[in-house]
């Protein structure tokens, strides 16, 4: 998205930070003996320079554009430049507007003022030519970060549908080591390699693309962080983040640029206020995540002990097991010894159980197919598990609704399909389509939606019990716009979706993926990066093979909020190979496996190793923080999670020496607090895993 350099007329801007500019003159001191935390220098012809213990920050005299920031305790230059403009706007015909249409010089002012007690400097953006064009930009220097704000009063004919704050930010290629984005669970960093070709990862926030409006580099030997400061109960604020490389852009050849877009929809004559979008400067990546995590509040979110009780205990030994009766299964009066035959205890998740089975008659899913049992029969097969020590968990979807479901075909004049669903600015409901299958993006705002929601709540709760409850896509779905009359304003759908769930929190919440936010009220995510590529083959065709690897950014965001596990329903994640095992015990995982009888999968070894290894390690990694990950060498890696921690050996041909163990090519050593071995995959080849008895 880049800024035009011509001018549209019809816009106030204010960019305003909460702390405002303090009233002294352009270049005045403090008015007190307090040493101001960033000091100014002026008297360059073309820049400002604001310089902190840490950094130092050039600023253009006659845009206001951030020119270069450097680490001045190692030197690195974090920031090259900022092309285009410190801010722009994108309106809905696609015309973009911004700092570059004005100047010290210009029919439109540019100006500045210096408040030395409050080391702000206010950048204004003025003139006469529109009438009521103005613009005020205020950046607050902390001694180890930047925070801005932006205030945008529009009077444009067109709809203003996106913001660029702040405008891209430009590095060096040649001293990239590596960029951190929010691509996926549990994270991903993105290789120096990256930048060898013209590429891009920009995604939007919220969704399983973007699970936090958080990016970060490191660059020449140092750190540097973007992300907004925006905790509950603000609104969540869309945005399209990430990094690109375009030789055809002023990104590009050698350099690279962080983007930063947020989504909108102002109407002429509305205001918006951006999020405190804060630069962090120096440390490290797992510092800079914490404290994205610490100013976005994601740390005073209910721990999983405090939101699970005694569940915890349960879940955090037990692997999750999928049953699609459409896979070969009997019907639910015979599921009896096959359970006997599953781990204990398991958290047993059944799916595609309703009419039509998968992707059909959503957000019917009582009573079950008759062709696998009746109401009364399925209630009896799941207290048969529970007399096991299982737990239950089935798949629910309530943000799409199949058009031929009950639901649907009940709606009564006056009510609609419109009513009930997402709809576009001009008013027509949002379909989707999901192979032959068509259905509804419902608005969590509808009544209806609402009223039905809370019946599924309740049947779950009285027609058949279960312990947790699996809603599809919740966590997966990225952010649109919903014209729905009864939604706030456009862009609240996820709010809808946050305050649909924090009523039922106490139900033991799980959903496809997840992101930031949902962690306060849910206690799993399911999916991630490895469904992406072995299934998608996203990450290869997007970033190129070699570029990219998994990190674990979501593990120190929420790892203590929430279980993590792979897709509940891809068959490829289920833990049946040494690469989804090692992946799972290294991001803390909990294991999962599919029972179906399309195949020996209850005579397969990987059910009883998935099931002694849950119960081995799950107590020493559920519901704990990430609390160290480091490269041990090329292929290798510890994770730390308190007194336990896990050394994987990502190479697949190589063992890999460490503390008198020899790990097998794709192996593990998880060891306790004392130093002792929980479980291993050990040797010069992969030939299983030892877990000494305890």
């Amino acid at each position: 998205m880049r800024a035009a350099r011509f001018l549209v007329a019809g816009l106030a801007v204010a960019l305003l930070l909460s702390s405002g500019a303090a009233g002294v003159a352009a270049g005045g001191q403090a008015r007190t003996g307090q040493q101001p935390a960033a000091k100014l220098n002026a008297k360059k012809k073309n820049r400002l320079v604001i310089t902190t213990a840490r950094y130092r920050l050039r600023v253009s005299k006659d845009t206001g554009a951030l020119i270069e920031l450097v680490d001045r305790r190692t030197h690195a230059r974090l920031l090259t430049s900022q092309p285009g403009c410190s801010w722009a706007v994108t309106l809905a015909d696609a015309r973009t507007f911004g700092g570059c249409s004005f100047g010290r010089k210009a029919e439109r002012r540019f100006s500045w003022r210096w408040a030395a007690r409050r080391s702000t400097l206010t950048m204004r953006y003025g003139g006469d030519v529109d009438g009521r064009a103005a613009a005020t930009l205020t950046l607050v220097a902390a001694p180890a970060h930047i925070d801005l704000r932006l205030r945008i009063e529009t009077d444009f004919q067109q709809p203003v549908a996106a913001v660029l704050f702040p405008g891209d930010l430009a590095s060096d290629v040649g001293t990239a080591g590596g960029v951190y984005t929010p691509t996926f669970l549990p994270g991903l960093r993105l290789l120096p390699s990256f930048f060898d070709a013209p590429r891009r990862n920009v995604e939007r926030y919220p969704s399983r693309w973007a699970f936090a409006d958080y990016m970060a580099a490191d660059t020449g030997g140092s750190h540097l962080a973007l992300y907004s400061v925006n905790p509950s109960p603000s609104p969540v604020a869309p945005v399209d983040l990430g990094v690109f490389s375009d030789p055809g852009d002023s990104c590009g050849g050698r350099a690279f640029c962080l983007t930063h877009a947020f989504q909108t929809w102002l109407d002429r004559g509305e205001t918006w206020t951006s999020p405190v979008v804060r630069l962090g400067i120096g440390g490290s990546v797992e510092q800079s995540v914490l404290a994205y995590r610490d100013a976005n509040g994601i740390a005073g979110y209910p721990s999983l002990e405090s939101k699970l009780g005694s569940k915890l205990d349960t879940l955090a030994r037990a692997p999750l097991i999928k049953a699609d009766p459409w896979k070969g299964l009997p019907s639910f009066a015979e599921w009896g010894p096959s359970l006997e035959r599953l781990p204990s205890p398991s958290l047993l998740h059944p799916v595609a159980f309703q009419p039509g089975g998968h992707d059909e008659d959503y957000p019917d899913f009582l009573p079950p197919d008759p062709k696998w049992g009746t109401t009364a029969q399925f209630n009896a097969t799941l207290d048969r598990a529970r007399a096991d020590g299982d737990m239950v968990m089935p798949y629910l979807n309530v943000s799409w609704w199949d058009t031929q479901a009950p639901s649907v075909r009940a709606l009564t004049p006056p009510l609609t399909a419109r009513d009930i669903s997402m709809q576009t600015s001009a008013g027509e409901a949002v379909t989707e389509q999901f192979g032959d299958k068509d259905g509804y993006i419902t608005s969590p705002y509808s009544p209806y939606v609402r009223e039905r929601i809370a019946r599924l709540m309740e049947e779950w709760r009285t027609d058949v019990p279960a312990e947790c409850l699996f809603f599809d896509q919740i966590g997966a779905r990225p952010w649109r716009r919903d014209f729905n009359p009864a939604a706030p304003t456009p862009i609240a759908y996820q709010d809808g979706w946050l305050e649909t769930f924090a009523a039922y929190r106490d139900r033991c919440l799980m959903t496809e993926d997840g992101w930031d936010r949902l962690a306060d009220s849910f206690v799993g995510f399911h999916g991630g990066v490895l469904q992406m590529q072995r299934e998608h083959q996203w990450p290869d065709r997007r970033w190129g093979r070699g570029n990219w690897e998994p990190f674990p950014l979501a593990l120190w965001l929420v790892h203590d909020k929430v279980l993590m596990y792979q897709h509940d329903l891809y068959p490829e994640t289920f833990t049946t190979d040494p690469e989804v095992l090692l992946f799972n015990v290294a991001f803390g995982l909990v294991l999962s496996y599919n029972w179906d009888g399309e195949s020996p999968s209850l005579d397969s070894p990987w059910l009883d190793r998935v099931g002694r290894l849950q119960r081995t390690l799950g107590p020493h990694v559920v519901g704990r923080p990430l609390t160290g990950y480091v490269r041990l060498g090329p292929s290798a890696t510890e994770s730390r999670f308190g007194d336990y921690s896990v050394v994987a050996n990502w190479s697949r041909t190589t063992p890999f020496e460490h503390d008198g163990y020899r790990i097998a090519p794709l192996g593990f050593l998880a060891r306790g607090g004392d130093g002792s071995l929980l479980a291993g995959a050990l040797g010069d080849t992969w030939t299983g895993v030892t877990i000494p008895e305890q």
